[in-house]
């Protein structure tokens, strides 16, 4: 087996507190040494000189086991324990990595949507485009009449001046007032008189009528029979 160095602590004077120090080498003395080996503090007992060494301490040096050597089972429960250790830790900063990038993702969508929001400066009304749908608004108007098919000219005349003055946006908002308005509906009128039927009365008797004759009586359409000529014949009545 591979002996780590060994690790000398001096008695001079440092900032440090002397403790702290030692643990310092200690940590660099167990993260260097084999996981199986055993580490022994010496303390020399003239000079009071302390070393750490995974061998035996010198002959009149006070020694301490700081890490006892660990059995095969140990060993690989340690190292299980230290890859599931990471294996946590990996899971940790891949949830936090995708954490930033979702908060990224969101505040980006969030900042194009204020873009989105933020008011046209093109002046619609200015344009060319307006000045030309506006005359052409108004000849469609002057040659209109009372015909179905002269309406529909004027309102889509109408709504292409709308387009053209207001911007897509204000276009759109018309169009949502438009839709929310009440429809008025004309009926135009017939060219010919109408007369109102007469209502229906199913309890009324219908006049009866001849039916049927022969060459001597008439049957009218309640089963009566008349002379067909003279005293008492339907046309009597």
């Amino acid at each position: 087996m591979r002996c780590p160095p060994t690790v000398a602590i001096a008695h001079a004077p440092v900032a440090r507190p002397r403790a702290l120090v030692a643990l310092l080498f200690l940590g660099t003395l167990l993260a260097a040494a084999p996981a199986s080996a055993q580490v022994m503090r010496c303390t020399d007992a003239r000079t009071g000189k302390v070393t750490y060494t995974d061998a035996a301490c010198d002959s009149g040096a006070q020694s301490r086991e700081v890490q006892p050597r660990q059995s095969p089972e140990e060993l690989a429960r340690e190292r299980a324990q230290s890859q599931e250790a990471a294996q946590r830790m990996r899971e940790r900063l891949a949830a936090e990595q995708a954490a930033a990038q979702e908060r990224e993702a969101l505040e980006a969508a969030r900042q194009e949507r204020e873009a989105r929001r933020v008011p046209s400066t093109t002046d619609y009304a200015a344009s060319p485009a307006c000045a030309s749908a506006r005359r052409a608004l108004e000849a469609v108007a002057g040659r209109s009449s009372a015909t179905l098919e002269d309406s529909a000219r004027l309102d889509a005349a109408q709504r292409q001046m709308e387009l053209s003055c207001l911007g897509p946006e204000g276009y759109a908002r018309a169009e949502a007032a438009r839709a929310q308005r009440p429809q008025v509906v004309v009926v135009p009128q017939p060219v010919w008189p109408v007369r109102p039927r007469p209502p229906h009365r199913p309890d009324r008797q219908e006049r009866p009528y001849i039916k049927e004759c022969t060459s001597f009586t008439c049957t009218d359409s309640n089963g009566k029979r008349y002379p067909r000529t003279g005293r008492g014949s339907f046309e009597e009545r």
